[in-house]
């Protein structure tokens, strides 16, 4: 069975990732959704049933959840549900998977910061306040595109030194996640 879902849950693992011989990052965490219900006679909220999912994830995704995401935070997981039963010599049982397309923190419950880890960088922060420079200045507010004459510079620059930083935080995060499977 392979459907398309969202679910709305916390993250019950740490995320891990780890590089293939052929270059390739994946990692995984576990998810756990409860379902929430106001009981009228209680006049409280309930916790329902819990669903534990397996979440997968592959490439940049595996690499930017590991750097991002810990234990016990609220995230919503978009992705293709896989349900396959298992079954080995003294058990048997159901996996219930998703192969993660995107992963992002429950903005309904708290704030975030976004940092891009390739391509453009995010507007750089600065000074707010009378007299400040508009972080937008010189960027399409639609579409996200550089204006010409932006005090960014070219997107070309913007595109070179936008990857150089992604590829140092990827080094940085592969590093770290080298000593840490080395130290295990």
């Amino acid at each position: 069975m392979s459907e398309h879902i969202t679910v709305r849950g916390f993250v019950a693992t740490e995320p891990t990732t780890r590089t293939t011989g052929s270059g390739l990052a994946v990692g995984n965490f576990r998810l756990a959704s409860t379902d929430r219900r106001f009981d009228r006679e209680q006049q409280a909220w309930v916790d329902g049933a819990t669903n534990w999912f397996t979440v997968n994830m592959f490439r940049q995704l595996s690499t930017n959840v590991a750097a991002s995401l810990s234990k016990g935070q609220p995230v919503l997981v978009t992705g293709r549900l896989k349900v396959r039963p298992w079954q080995s010599e003294e058990r048997s049982g159901t996996s219930v998977e998703i192969e993660a397309e995107t992963i992002g923190h429950d903005l309904a419950l708290g704030t975030a910061f976004f940092n891009r880890s390739a391509g453009r960088p995010a507007p750089l922060a600065g000074p707010t306040g009378e007299g400040a420079e508009d972080p937008d200045e010189g960027v399409d507010r639609m579409t996200g595109e550089i204006l010409e004459g932006s005090p960014y510079g070219s997107a070309e620059d913007l595109d070179e030194a936008g990857s150089e930083a992604g590829d140092e935080a990827g080094r940085a995060v592969d590093e770290e996640e080298s000593e840490r499977l080395n130290a295990a």
